[in-house]
């Protein structure tokens, strides 16, 4: 049996409820397509953070040409379009949180109505 004053269990409990800085600090954050620690990744701009990933763009691009394909515009025309719309200068730069809405805009838009 332990005592309930053991320094030991105490700092074992204290472990499992907080994660000390210093050991948080030397975690590193490993995928099989790349390898960063915490240090690294903590350095990385919010701004990147809330960008929207691979296959998200992926998915936005298929959609750009599905909608030019459908209406007989130009791709270069509605990534335009959806550029001021979300109000980046390039589509990668659209904002995680802004996706789905960017989705149901693509999915939505009728180019006769915004030229006209």
């Amino acid at each position: 049996m332990t005592k309930k004053g053991d320094p030991s269990i105490d700092k074992e409990a204290a472990m499992r409820r907080d994660v000390p800085a210093t050991a948080a600090a030397c975690v590193a954050v490993e995928t099989p397509l790349f390898r960063v620690s915490s240090h690294v990744a903590s350095k990385m701009t919010t701004r990147q953070a809330e960008r929207i990933n691979e296959r998200e763009l992926l998915s936005i691009y298929a959609l750009l040409a599905y909608v030019s394909h459908n209406q007989n515009i130009r791709q270069e025309t509605v990534q335009l379009i959806i550029e001021a719309e979300f109000g980046v200068d390039h589509v990668s730069k659209i904002r995680r949180e802004d996706y789905e809405r960017a989705i149901e805009f693509l999915v939505d838009l009728k180019i006769e109505e915004v030229m006209n």
